[in-house]
């Protein structure tokens, strides 16, 4: 079969999960977007008072 490449072949007995220490700015970023998130949920209640 041509264009296929080789087969993949499989890693042994290694974890596939990214170790989350190692990742730079995940937490930072969490908080980040949980901040938003809490802010954009306030915005959407106070608006609807003014709607009513």
């Amino acid at each position: 079969m041509r264009g296929r490449g080789p087969a993949p072949i499989s890693l042994l007995e290694q974890d596939a999960a990214i170790p989350l220490d190692r990742v730079p700015y995940f937490r930072s970023d969490l908080r980040r977007i949980a901040i938003t998130a809490a802010a954009m949920f306030a915005v959407l209640i106070i608006g609807s008072f003014f709607i009513r």
